[in-house]
């Protein structure tokens, strides 16, 4: 369980990135919502793996 919290925090650090002014690229508003829709996915799932 634990192993998976950490790769989903290690995925979250990566897609923040991609929303950081540290970007290298700039995206569309619908790229935007893509990254924070899977971002939300991936919390949840890790929130639903902590209480378990």
């Amino acid at each position: 369980m634990d192993n998976k919290i950490l790769e989903n925090l290690e995925k979250l650090k990566k897609m923040l990135v991609l929303l950081s002014e540290e970007r290298k690229v700039v995206l569309s508003h619908h790229k935007t919502f893509e990254h924070v829709e899977k971002m939300r996915s991936i919390v949840n799932e890790s929130i639903e793996m902590a209480n378990k």
